[in-house]
């Protein structure tokens, strides 16, 4: 029997639940077939912004949702199901659960729905809103690591039927030759390079890593992938910290491979997350990490090799990147079987396509 999972999302735009859903379709099994669904914007927009999505081509589909709640939305969702002969749907967040719901009304389909983090929560009408729509038998509630269960159970007082953490391909990101990675990014040969990646907003906190970065040791630099609204404002403090000519901005970056490759460790100073992919692939890539205590990370971050710090702690921060800076290079071998063990794509989609049976 053929199993048709639709996976629902906002948008496709590069980001963490947007690669999520296509590993989901990467590494389906022969047996289940995987088509993503966008509430917002355009196949052709999209798939300029983001050429990765050409391998998807005849998967996607975009229901070029309006700003605001849409009725003719939960229709096209609605025909869309029935024309799929969709046997699960998966909903990621508020938006495509509220849309996935009322579509499926007199669909026999299963609905299963992943949160994951908890801090959009503290929005009362948002908290309000997710647990009126996960409280009832119709929707599978899936946690994407287990202190985002716990936070649903505390904040929703809703018990996840599953835990099911996220998942990366170990066997694509996987340790290199530094030096050819940093020539391909034209990065200094002679460094000490701290990697940050994400998109620039302030939950990422990459501001206390720019204050953080003043305090180190002159041959210490940053690198950061990544593009977004807090673009110049970062550039700004930059200059007041006196860290310009020290920080290489990427912008968007395709080869994310390389880049955990070029670096020497990676840094996340996150002020909220949910489980990052981002903080998998750079381990996966033998990355000792330093990170902040939000979110799921400290779920799946190397006890023997990374470090954790409070958020907004720049002089817990330097302190950490330079006692992560002067650990055995060995220790990459013990980062890298962590992830394999515990964070790999195939299990992660093994567990979702469980769900469907």
């Amino acid at each position: 029997m053929e199993h048709i999972t639709l996976q629902v999302v906002q948008h496709l735009q590069p980001g963490g639940i947007e690669k999520l859903v296509l590993n989901l379709a990467r590494f389906a099994s022969p047996c289940h077939k995987v088509y993503i669904v966008a509430l917002e914007g355009n196949k052709k927009a999209a798939i300029k912004q983001w050429p990765e999505l050409r391998t998807f081509e005849s998967q996607l589909f975009f229901l070029n949702k309006p700003i605001g709640m849409n009725i003719s939305t939960i229709i096209k969702l609605k025909k869309l199901i029935a024309k799929l002969n969709v046997t699960m749907l998966h909903s990621h967040h508020i938006g495509p659960l509220f849309y996935s719901r009322l579509a499926l009304l007199g669909h026999k389909a299963t609905h299963i729905h992943t949160e994951h983090d908890s801090w959009h929560l503290a929005d009362k009408k948002q908290c309000r809103m997710t647990r009126y729509l996960l409280n009832t038998n119709r929707v599978k509630l899936i946690a994407d690591a287990p202190r985002v269960a716990y936070q649903l159970e505390k904040i929703l007082l809703l018990s996840p039927d599953h835990v099911i953490c996220n998942g990366i391909d170990t066997q694509y990101f996987t340790p290199g030759n530094q030096l050819i990675a940093r020539k391909q990014f034209n990065l200094p040969l002679d460094k000490k390079l701290i990697g940050c990646a994400g998109r620039l907003v302030k939950e990422k906190g990459i501001d206390t890593l720019i204050r953080a970065l003043h305090d180190l040791p002159k041959d210490h630099h940053l690198v950061i992938a990544g593009d977004g609204p807090q673009s110049l404002h970062l550039r700004a403090e930059a200059q007041k910290w006196l860290v310009t000519d020290r920080i290489h901005w990427l912008g968007y970056c395709a080869q994310m491979r390389n880049f955990y490759r070029a670096i020497d460790i990676f840094c996340m100073p996150s002020r909220q997350e949910g489980l990052p992919l981002a903080l998998l692939e750079a381990q996966s890539c033998g990355n000792s990490i330093v990170a902040t205590t939000v979110g799921a990370i400290p779920d799946l971050i190397c006890p023997q090799t990374g470090i954790l710090v409070p958020p907004d702690d720049e002089t817990a921060l330097t302190k950490a990147l330079i006692q992560v800076l002067e650990q055995d290079p060995n220790a990459a071998n013990q980062t890298v079987q962590f992830i394999q063990h515990q964070a790999d794509v195939r299990a992660m989609t093994a567990a979702y396509e469980a769900l469907s049976c």
